[in-house]
């Protein structure tokens, strides 16, 4: 067991040296070399654990999508569906530094997985675990209050993942040193604005979790 700690954490250490890399340097400067650099190991070491770059950049991606994904179940339930909702919808946004680095990498690699084809598997289980998130947020909302009753939840799902994947692109490009807070301010608005008109929490204005 203790083998199998160590070599779990080295790989650990590995993708979050790939991650640093990436975010320096962008996915074409992240080579066996540099990464092993970076992680303070020889290539050799690195290549014991991570045979392939290909497998590297792949656990990466994989990281990054599991603590996203810790992260968000780790979340205690909020006083009303349309605080939770909020809390989970904001954890997915690069409101910090850390979730900053973790969306720069994830977006590298998304991309990148165009031309891997390895890449595309994590890639698109991620989009799929994503609306997922996104049709349990809108059954959430689901409670004769908080969405209107004529509402289509595939489509509102759809429509909800896409503005919080738009979100995150936006804060990532507009740079680190800008003010975030317009987007929790917009994610709390569209959430609001699923309601019933005239009911108790249309165009809810609270600002989500940060």
């Amino acid at each position: 067991m203790p083998r199998l700690i160590d070599h779990n954490e080295r790989r650990e250490r590995l993708a979050e040296a790939t991650w640093r890399v990436i975010v320096r340097d962008g996915v074409s400067g992240a080579s066996v070399r540099t990464i092993a650099a970076e992680a303070g190991q020889s290539t050799g070491s690195l290549r014991h654990i991570f045979p392939t770059h290909s497998e590297l950049l792949v656990f990466a991606l994989k990281l990054v999508i599991e603590r996203a994904t810790a992260r968000v179940t780790a979340l205690p339930p909020g006083p009303t569906a349309v605080a939770t909702v909020q809390a989970v919808a904001a954890e997915l946004l690069p409101l910090d530094r850390d979730r900053r680095a973790e969306m720069e990498v994830y977006l590298a690699l998304f991309t990148a997985a165009n031309a891997d084809p390895k890449l595309r598997v994590p890639r698109d289980e991620a989009h799929l675990r994503m609306r997922e998130s996104a049709r349990w947020m809108i059954a959430q909302l689901d409670n004769g209050t908080d969405l209107d009753p004529g509402a289509d939840r595939e489509l509102e799902a759809a429509r909800l993942h896409a503005l919080i994947d738009g979100l995150a692109a936006h804060l990532i490009y507009e740079g680190a040193a800008a003010d975030p807070s317009w987007a929790r301010r917009a994610l709390a608005r569209h959430i609001g604005s699923l309601a019933a008109p005239g009911g108790p929490h249309s165009e809810t204005t609270a600002s989500g979790r940060r």
